[in-house]
């Protein structure tokens, strides 16, 4: 099994440090670990730190980097670590991700999208002069413009948007239509994320109708428990490999040096 996205207590909502996780994916059998805790928010200001408790201090990048490596190093032999970052899309701030993430100890960056402006999805209430049609379709924009951006490997969690239910009626393969054919003509992979049924919403992200929608496009697809504590590593991983196979899925997505790799499924159970 192979788990492209972690946390750990830098982030200020996670428990336990990089090491326990590297640990705990020994212990569960995996043959990848990724850590991908979230980055530094940039887009609310000049303070450092301006949501404490959401993400890494700015100060924080450049050490939890190395730690990666050197975890990577320690561990040769034993299990491959992958070093990553669960990066924020922002509209408007290409330029900047795109050169912070041209570092050579990076192995693969998820691009999610959490932020509408200084608007987070997870908020209990809309923004004042939004409904839940006017701020999906902005969430689907943002996704449209990380995926075409050329910044990312992998897309985050693209429906987490459901999470507090901002999902208008209607067809929902049909309004991922041109945001999943924007993923298809980048060639990044997207996450069957199992964090989702941890959630409110009880179910994996993407949900199995974009899911499957996605497949037919040719979209690549890897795992991530989005594990915020050690135990959490690879949960729910033997559900997510039924989806994919039920959904027609024979791959999955693993990266080094910002390179896919894919992996037939029957090499992963």
């Amino acid at each position: 099994m192979y788990d492209y996205h972690t946390h750990n207590r830098r982030c200020g909502h996670a428990e336990g440090v990089l090491e326990e996780y590297v640990q705990s994916a020994i212990q569960k059998g995996l043959r990848h670990i990724g850590l991908s805790d979230h980055s530094p928010i940039y887009h609310l200001g000049d303070d450092p730190h301006p949501r404490p408790g959401i993400a890494m201090h700015r100060d924080e990048l450049t050490h939890y980097l190395d730690e990666c490596v050197e975890l990577k190093r320690a561990y040769r032999g034993k299990i491959d670590v992958r070093v990553g970052i669960e990066s924020d899309y922002v509209s408007g701030w290409d330029d900047h991700y795109r050169a912070l993430w041209e570092d050579d100890r990076l192995d693969y960056v998820i691009g999610s999208v959490h932020w509408i402006g200084d608007w987070q999805i997870f908020k209990p209430e809309l923004p004042e002069g939004h409904t839940v049609e006017t701020i999906f379709s902005a969430y689907l924009d943002s996704i449209k413009g990380a995926a075409q951006s050329g910044i990312y490997d992998i897309m985050g969690h693209i429906d987490a948007i459901k999470v507090r239910g901002y999902i208008p009626d209607g067809d929902i393969v049909a309004a991922y239509k041109e945001t999943l054919e924007a993923i298809a003509a980048s060639g990044v992979a997207i996450e069957l994320n199992t964090s989702g049924w941890r959630k409110s919403c009880a179910e994996q992200f993407p949900s199995r109708a974009i899911l499957e929608s996605a497949r037919t496009m040719g979209i690549p697809v890897c795992l991530g428990s989005d594990a915020h504590a050690p135990n959490l590593v690879g949960a729910g991983f033997a559900e997510a490999l039924d989806v994919l196979r039920e959904v027609g899925y024979t791959q999955i997505a693993t990266f080094e040096r910002r390179e896919m790799r894919l992996i037939p499924l029957s090499e992963v159970a």
